[in-house]
């Protein structure tokens, strides 16, 4: 039996990702469109090549890819039967064809940053599909914006003769120091995310100064087609997001895919063939 569901990439967040699972193998996708598909490698194995503690993707050799409908097979780890491992490969190319894309949010436990100020929910560090996430040793409690080499957030002042980090490392700061000296975080089980109080953009939109709270705004509306990727967002929320992905139309078009909602169609199908024309146009 294969299960299908999807969950946030944290820390930092970066998206939704699809997951297929069968037995031990594995097919993963952050567009639904082209897919990694893994095999878990024997426990000792997985042990001497983790690059770190609590690093899953180590535990898992990458065996075949799916790109434009097609299967590409690669060099099986000599740990591994090449036999089992693809047919296991062409079992998920198989479903994977016939599946609906978003699958349906799992990782219903999320581990929160705290707000020092009165112990609410600052910002989402982890996210978990098993109950049991909750009882593991927890991560040390800090926010990480996306890289600025991976999200280019415009600054909000013209170019300065000295160095200015980036939007992202700015909002790091601001977090870090709304979380307080001795930061702390604690898991929640979210049962019915429209209708609770947590920050829907996974950060809190609420800053006590005029610069923080524009540095907030520019990096949410930067990661806006990302953000869309969410399940449970407040339609109000998910409009004003749209609104702001429509500057991006790249991303758009990569993302739309995997839109679990969509408030106004005619704007992002507007994104998405201006997308296509410029890329013509190159």
């Amino acid at each position: 039996m294969i299960k299908m569901y999807s969950r946030r990439l944290l820390s930092p967040f970066v998206g939704v990702i699809q997951v297929a699972e069968m037995g031990r193998a594995r097919a993963l996708s952050l567009d639904g469109e082209n897919w990694s598909i893994q095999y878990a490698l024997p426990d000792d194995t997985g042990r001497r090549g983790r690059r770190y503690v609590g690093d899953p993707s180590s535990d898992y050799s990458r065996v075949a890819t799916v790109r434009q409908g097609r299967l590409e097979t690669h060099d099986v780890h000599p740990f591994l039967d090449p036999h089992e491992v693809r047919a296991a490969a062409q079992h998920l190319f198989e479903a994977l064809g016939a599946a609906r894309v978003p699958f349906v949010a799992a990782d219903c436990y999320e581990y929160w940053l705290l707000d020092a100020s009165d112990d609410t929910p600052l910002a989402l560090l982890q996210s978990s599909v098993d109950a049991q996430a909750m009882a593991l040793p927890s991560p040390y409690p800090v926010w990480l914006a996306m890289p600025a080499a991976e999200l280019d957030v415009p600054a909000p002042e013209p170019t300065q003769d000295v160095y200015v980090p980036p939007v992202n490392y700015r909002l790091e700061k601001s977090v870090e120091e709304r979380a307080g000296a001795k930061p702390r975080a604690a898991w929640f089980e979210r049962t019915d995310p429209p209708t609770d109080d947590f920050p829907p953009c996974l950060i809190r939109e609420d800053w006590p100064t005029e610069k923080e709270q524009l540095l907030c705004d520019l990096y949410i509306q930067r990661l806006a087609p990302r953000l869309l990727m969410t399940h449970g967002l407040p339609r109000p929320v998910r409009h004003r997001l749209e609104q702001a992905a429509r500057d991006h139309v790249f991303d758009v078009e990569r993302f739309y895919a995997v839109y679990p909602d969509v408030v106004d169609d005619d704007l992002l199908t507007a994104a998405r063939v201006e997308a296509r024309m410029r890329r013509a146009n190159e």
